[in-house]
């Protein structure tokens, strides 16, 4: 029973690892080789992008390959679309939902996400992300444009001012966008202004989003 019970915890680690719960970080020799891997699978691709797709699958190489030729099949398919004229619900989403809106110290990209601009309808969900993307682009663009060597990521403002009401369908395409396609390029993302009924309202918002921005959400206080 001691020598049972002293097992215990190795017994329990391998049971949890073979089912997907519990991994180890991967070691120096896992990574490089992921990165190998990505680098002879998709030579064209920046260095930085094959690090952020093989970092956000933990460095495993199918995993991360997969993900990634996704993605590339994705931007050639998507990004030669333009969001639409003027009036368009695409053209509105580079508008009014999601828009760049500078820098910050260290030269990110500084997008404001203002859901409330988007309750009062029912918009066509792909025309509004089309337009998310080209804005998305533009930012990370221009962070490049301003200085190569930034670290691709960016800054997320989602604004919760008293009249915001969230469309949920929105909210949750935008998350799985930004998860599929800009993996590990969400440095932060703030909720503003934290007052109570913003942080309130975001414990319920949040459920709708990935780890790759609902783990990185925390609350910027109002500075009146």
């Amino acid at each position: 029973i001691p020598a049972l019970t002293a097992a215990l915890p190795c017994l329990c680690r391998v049971v949890l690892s073979d089912m997907g719960l519990f991994s180890s970080a991967p070691d120096e020799e896992q990574q490089k080789a992921c990165l190998a891997a990505l680098a002879a699978a998709f030579p064209d691709v920046s260095e930085r992008t094959r690090k952020q797709y093989a970092a956000s699958h933990k460095f495993k190489p199918d995993k991360a390959s997969k993900a990634l030729g996704e993605s590339e099949k994705w931007r050639a398919e998507t990004l030669p679309r333009a969001p639409g004229p003027d009036g368009s619900d695409g053209a509105a989403a580079a508008s009014l939902l999601f828009t760049h809106r500078g820098f910050d110290h260290h030269g990110r990209p500084v997008f404001l996400y203002y859901g409330s601009s988007f309750a009062p309808k029912k918009w066509d969900a792909d025309a509004v992300m089309l337009g998310v993307v080209h804005t998305l682009e533009a930012g990370f663009a221009a962070a490049d444009a301003k200085d190569a060597s930034n670290d691709g990521c960016c800054v997320i403002i989602f604004l919760m001012d008293g009249g915001t009401k969230l469309d949920m369908g929105l909210a949750k395409q935008f998350s799985r966008l930004v998860g599929a396609h800009y993996p590990g390029r969400a440095y932060k993302a703030l909720i503003y202004p934290g007052t109570p009924l913003a942080t309130r309202l975001w414990a319920v918002a949040r459920l709708f989003f990935s780890s790759e921005i609902g783990e990185k959400a925390t609350p910027c206080p109002c500075p009146c």
